[in-house]
């Protein structure tokens, strides 16, 4: 592969302030970005949307792995990116790391006149404790001239906007030129704007570092050896012990003190849902649209059922003859202890993020479609609690059916009667809130995109406890010891302390904690008059 990285003129598009963001035009030559247009569109590509919602991405793309063309990549780069970083490790202590070199699982991304990759940062790659991505690699196949719309936009901030209430700033764009490179941080907040004609090919990829002191200091740190990529969902198995499973396709099974106990390995992709069936039966969830069984103690996968046509976001068990799933597919199954599925739930027009097990055999939804969904015993659908927003999360706790939203809003619906009614809502953090978790009676903690970690004392409007990650969070679960532990996009498991000033994160970054009163300048939501009553369809 031709590449002009020896004659380049490099320029910044962003504020320095911003995090490092560079563009090398002519990185590679035309005659090269066609070749790999040409040999990319022989093969087949896959609509993201089976993987990653539409209110993230609509776009058409491939993945493989290329082992060759990375180290062609990385020869060219090796000049031209940041020799050494300053980089938090799977333990969250910021480490020096060395450049290493270009991750091989290379992505080509096809957008097509109305496609788009909405707001949103990019998440770490880690290949093992020592290797981390550090960097997104990312290289414009087609010339802006081609192609009308499509430009790479950065922002000042995620979808929730600023902290003091300030939306979100465009801080920088750049026009996709053939054969240039941009790199830039994770953590800068950036999308691919609408195409609005023509075609673009971009080639994805990560820039790899090194860090010796990393594998040290992971070696003797709890919750280690961790997941090499990120962790998306926690469960508790039984008392002092829980599992994890994420990007790796791996679940890792720990006691709460983050010695590790087992690995489970059968999934071929991410896991993205757990549940304990009994003291010691887990299910799991994935990607791979499987729902596996798993005697955990031994490690033995008990029994693995094709449960849905795109990928599985979560499972619950409303008893242990019956086990709920929902799906990327818009459906939510149920099955019983054998894995005969005995019913399929239908009316969501989009993902099914969450499920939550009310009273009385019910069973509630939380979809993309920005609806809840209330289900009697039988399948019958009795409630449809319509929304404006994407849902990600979704919680029954204290008598209330708390939800999450892509904006960050946490609202809670109140059951009165045959009707819901909305009692409570609040913007709680910047961008999605990813997960909402019951913690104790009447406290309950919320993990969200924007890296924030919250907990809530009842109906409040301030957190009593903050920490910020390095990253999106993604899960959280109460430990033994009255500590919580949370999970990130960046792989890391961080375990979270109780202290004077609030919760310590000894992983993390502290965020002081205000109190129970709204801050000056952000008014208390208003709850008066939010009531309404729940439309009440057929099934």
């Amino acid at each position: 592969m031709n590449t002009c990285a020896t004659s380049l003129s490099a320029y910044d598009p962003l504020p320095a302030s911003a995090g490092f963001c560079r563009v090398f035009p002519g990185f590679l030559t035309a005659e090269a970005c066609l070749a790999l247009i040409a040999e990319r569109e022989a093969q087949p590509f896959a609509d993201a949307g089976h993987d990653y919602p539409p209110s993230y991405r609509n776009n058409m793309r491939q993945v493989w792995d290329n082992e060759a063309l990375a180290q062609t990549l990385a020869a060219a780069l090796q000049t031209l990116a940041p020799a050494c970083l300053s980089l938090p490790d799977a333990a969250g202590q910021v480490q020096p790391w060395q450049f290493e070199g270009i991750n091989p699982r290379f992505r080509c991304c096809r957008y097509e006149p109305g496609q788009q990759f909405q707001l949103h940062q990019d998440g770490v790659h880690w290949r093992g404790p020592a290797i981390r991505s550090g960097l997104t690699f990312m290289i414009y196949l087609t010339d802006g001239d081609a192609f009308e719309g499509g430009d790479t936009v950065f922002y000042s901030a995620g979808p929730g906007g600023h902290e003091d209430g300030r939306p979100a700033q465009e801080i920088g764009r750049v026009r996709p030129r053939a054969g240039s490179l941009i790199l830039f941080d994770h953590a800068i907040w950036h999308a691919g704007a609408v195409l609005v004609a023509g075609r673009k090919h971009v080639l994805r990829s990560d820039v790899l570092y090194r860090s010796t002191s990393a594998a040290m200091t992971a070696a003797h740190s709890p919750f280690m050896p961790g997941h090499q990529g990120y962790v998306w969902t926690l469960a508790r198995l039984a008392p002092g012990v829980l599992a994890s499973g994420g990007r790796d396709s791996h679940i890792r099974v720990w006691r709460d003190d983050g010695t590790p106990i087992t690995v489970l390995q059968g999934h071929t992709q991410s896991v993205l849902g757990l549940a304990a069936l009994t003291a010691q039966t887990l299910l799991s969830v994935s990607r791979d649209r499987s729902l596996r069984w798993w005697h955990w103690p031994s490690g033995e996968c008990l029994r693995t059922v094709q449960a849905h046509a795109a990928a599985i976001l979560d499972v619950q068990v409303l008893s242990e003859a019956c086990i709920a799933t929902a799906g990327a597919d818009g459906l939510i199954h149920l099955f019983d202890a054998t894995g005969q599925r005995q019913r399929t739930l239908t009316g969501h027009q989009g993902w099914v993020w969450q499920l939550a097990v009310l009273p009385a055999g019910r069973l509630a939804s939380a979809s993309e479609d920005g609806s809840l969904r209330i289900w009697s015993a039988d399948g019958t659908c009795l409630q449809v609690l319509a929304g404006d927003q994407p849902l990600r999360t979704l919680l029954w706790a204290d008598g209330l059916l708390w939800s999450g939203d892509v904006m960050g809003q946490i609202q809670a619906w109140r059951p009165e009667g045959d009707r819901w009614c909305v009692c409570f809502r609040h913007k709680a953090h910047r961008a999605a809130v990813r997960r909402l978790r019951a913690l104790a009676p009447g406290w309950m903690g919320s993990v969200g995109e924007d890296g924030q970690l919250a907990v809530w004392k009842g109906l409040a409007v301030v957190p009593s406890h903050q920490a910020l990650l390095p990253n999106f969070a993604t899960d959280l679960l109460p430990l033994r010891s009255g500590a919580l532990l949370s999970s990130a996009y960046d792989g890391g498991l961080r375990v979270h302390e109780g202290g004077n000033n609030g919760l310590v994160c000894g992983m993390g970054k502290l965020v002081a904690a205000t109190g129970g009163q709204a801050p000056a300048g952000r008014p208390a939501p208003a709850v008066a008059g939010l009531c309404r009553a729940a439309s009440s369809l057929p099934h």
